[in-house]
C-alpha cells in the first residue's frame, strides 16, 4: 500500500476514487522490495539461461541478452514496495510552497494533478525550480516576487509545456521502462493504474538497478561484466562540463540547463576533483530560503547541503564493470565521476549510460556513437546535426531543444522536468556574503494536507 500525500490550496479537492484502508505502514516499516527466496533465485537463472547455447542469427554472443531477458521477465508491478510515501501536487499549489514540500518529504518529483480535468498532467522536478530560478533571478537586491505568488499551472503556461504526462502501465515490462526512460531522457516514469487513474509509484534508474542487484550473484554473468571501463567503453569522456569552487550558483545553473548534466564535478587549479554540484543540491535554496542570492559560490553553497547528500563519489578505467556497478547500488548515487591516477576529472558514467548499455545495445537500440555508450554523446552528436541543418536551411527559422541528461522534448511529459531550456540569465557578480539561513520549512497558511492509502503493489 502506498502512504499519498497531497499538497493544495483548494478546500475541496477532487481525487480519483481511492479505496480507504484503516491501516497505514510507519515510515520505518516501508519495505524496499519483497524477500527473495534462494529457490526463486536459482528457478530464475537457470530459465533464463535457457537457449543461451545457441547463439542468435546475427552472431553475436547470446550472452548479452542475459539482462534483456531478465527485465523483459519482470514486470513494473514487481517493483511496487508494499508500502510507500507518494508526494502529489495539486497545479493550483503556489510554486514555492510545492518547492517546499518537496524538501520536507525528502522527495526529488511529484506528480501533477489537475482538479478541473480529473487527471494527471505532469511531474513537477527541481529541474523546474532551477529554470525558475535562472527566469527571475535579477540580483541578490532583486526579490524574486513570481516565485512567492505564481501557482504550478500558472508556472506551466510560463513554459508553454503542454505534452501530456509520460507514464507506464503495471503489467509493462521493466525492458518497457528502462525504453521509456532512456529514449525520453527523463529519470522518474509515474506506474498509473489503467483502472483508477491512480500514480501508484514513481520508477527511476536506481531502483530498477537495486532490483537487478537482488538477483545478480545468482545470474549467468556476461563476460564483459569482468572487463574494465576501459574495455567496455561505457560512459562520457569529452566536453566534461566541470566547475570550481569560486563558481557561482546562477552560473552552475545556467551550466545544467544549456548544457543538459545533471552534475558538476567541482575540480581545482590542477583539475582535480574535490567536491561535486548536483541538480539535487539546488533543492537546498528552497530548504534554506536563500534562493534570493544566487551569487554566491559553490563552496558556499556546499556548506548547507542536507541529509541527502549523495557523497562524491568516483572510479577509475581499470575497474571492472561489476565493481563500477556495485559501487553505484551501495552508495545509492546517480554517477560516478571518472578520475585518472592523479585524482584529475576525465570523465562521467550515469545510471543511463549503464542501462544504455547493459539492455539497449544488446537489441540494437542504443544508437551510440563510434561504439560508446553514453546518453549525453547521443545529445551532443543530436544538437550537432540540428545545428548544420539549420545552417543550411534558410527557408525558416525552427527552434528546437535537445534532451539533456535528464529529460527529453519530443514527446514529453514530465511537465518540466528537463524539458524546454530557453531561459535566459547572464547574472554572475562578485560573491556576496554567505546567506542567512532560516528554519520551518514548510508554510501551512491555505495549504490543505491529506493522507490516503492506496493498496495494490509488492507482493
Amino acid at each position: 500500500m502506498l502512504r499519498l500525500h497531497i499538497f493544495s490550496n483548494h478546500v475541496r479537492l477532487f481525487l480519483p476514487a481511492i479505496e480507504e484502508e484503516e491501516e497505514f505502514y510507519s515510515i520505518d516499516q516501508i519495505k524496499e522490495f519483497e524477500y527473495v527466496s534462494p529457490e526463486y533465485k536459482e528457478w530464475l537463472a537457470d530459465l533464463l539461461e535457457q537457449g543461451t547455447r545457441e547463439p542468435p542469427p546475427s552472431g553475436e554472443e547470446d550472452e548479452s541478452q542475459i539482462f534483456v531477458k531478465f527485465f523483459k521477465f519482470h514486470k513494473c508491478y514487481d517493483l511496487i514496495p508494499t508500502s510507500a510515501k507518494l508526494v502529489v501536487f495539486d497545479t493550483q499549489l503556489l510554486v514555492k510552497k510545492a518547492f517546499f514540500a518537496l524538501v520536507y518529504n525528502g522527495v526529488r518529483a511529484a506528480p501533477l494533478w489537475d482538479s478541473t480535468r480529473q487527471e494527471f498532467v505532469g511531474m513537477l522536478t527541481i529541474t523546474d525550480f532551477i529554470k525558475i530560478l535562472r527566469m527571475y533571478y535579477k540580483s541578490p537586491t532583486v526579490a524574486m516576487d513570481e516565485l512567492e505568488e505564481h501557482k504550478l499551472d500558472t508556472w506551466r503556461h510560463v513554459l508553454k509545456d503542454q505534452r501530456p504526462l509520460i507514464y507506464i502501465n503495471p503489467d509493462a515490462s521493466l525492458y518497457d521502462a528502462i525504453r521509456t526512460l532512456i529514449h525520453n531522457r527523463i529519470h522518474r516514469l509515474p506506474v498509473i493504474d489503467p483502472e483508477t487513474g491512480n500514480v501508484l509509484y514513481i520508477l527511476t534508474h536506481k531502483r530498477i538497478l537495486r532490483f537487478l542487484f537482488l538477483y545478480i550473484n545468482e545470474l549467468p554473468k556476461p563476460s564483459y561484466m569482468t572487463k574494465t571501463l576501459r574495455d567496455v567503453r561505457i560512459g562520457s569522456y569529452e566536453n566534461i562540463e566541470t566547475a570550481s569552487e569560486d563558481t557561482s550558483i546562477i552560473l552552475a545553473l545556467k551550466k545544467f540547463v544549456e548544457r543538459r548534466v545533471s552534475a558538476l564535478p567541482i575540480v581545482d587549479n590542477e583539475g582535480r576533483l574535490v567536491d561535486i554540484y548536483a541538480k539535487f543540491d539546488v533543492i537546498n535554496l528552497a530548504a534554506e530560503k536563500t534562493y534570493n542570492d544566487l551569487d554566491v559560490s559553490l563552496k558556499k553553497a556546499n556548506e548547507h547541503r542536507n541529509e541527502w547528500f549523495e557523497g562524491v563519489h568516483k572510479c577509475k578505467l581499470d575497474e571492472t564493470l561489476f565493481t563500477i556497478m556495485d559501487k553505484i547500488v551501495k552508495a545509492e548515487v546517480h554517477r560516478l565521476v571518472v578520475v585518472d591516477d592523479e585524482d584529475k576529472v576525465i570523465g562521467i558514467i550515469s545510471l543511463s549510460d549503464l542501462f544504455l548499455f547493459l539492455v539497449l545495445r544488446p537489441c540494437g537500440e542504443d544508437g551510440s556513437p563510434d561504439g560508446v555508450a553514453s546518453v549525453r554523446a547521443q545529445d551532443i552528436r543530436l544538437q550537432e546535426s540540428i545545428s548544420q541543418s539549420e545552417r543550411t536551411s534558410s527557408a525558416e527559422e525552427v527552434s528546437q531543444t535537445i534532451p539533456e541528461e535528464e529529460e527529453d522534448p519530443t514527446v514529453e511529459k514530465n511537465t518540466q522536468d528537463d524539458k524546454s531550456e530557453n531561459h535566459k540569465d547572464d547574472s554572475d557578480t562578485s560573491l556576496p556574503d554567505s546567506p542567512v539561513i532560516e528554519s520551518n520549512p514548510l508554510p501551512n497558511e491555505n495549504n490543505m494536507f491529506r493522507e490516503v492509502t492506496v493498496t495494490g503493489g509488492g507482493e
